[in-house]
């Protein structure tokens, strides 16, 4: 079952789907992420990456529009620091 991205459909690369297992994140997980959470930093115009805050984690997810679907190219966790949470917080009201 292909999953929808902004009307595209979204297809995990294999070392995408070896980084969610890592994180915990099923690709279900992965698409709401990408639809409800934060942007964490500009990328370039076609690549998109959003995060959403589990407890004092971030979970990313990045993908790349390739024009007539997404490729979900990675997954990652990291731990807010001070300055990120601070910057976090301003800019999404948290």
């Amino acid at each position: 079952m292909p999953f929808i991205y902004k009307g595209k459909p979204l297809f995990p690369t294999k070392e995408a789907l070896t980084e969610l297992s890592d994180c915990d994140v099923s690709p279900e997980d992965a698409l709401h992420i990408l639809e409800s959470g934060f942007e964490i930093r500009k990328r370039k115009k076609h690549i998109t990456e959003k995060g959403i805050q589990r407890g004092n984690k971030v979970i990313n997810i990045v993908a790349v529009d390739m024009g007539s679907y997404y490729k979900l190219i990675h997954a990652g966790k990291f731990t807010l620091s001070k300055k990120f949470r601070k910057l976090t917080r301003k800019q999404h009201g948290f």
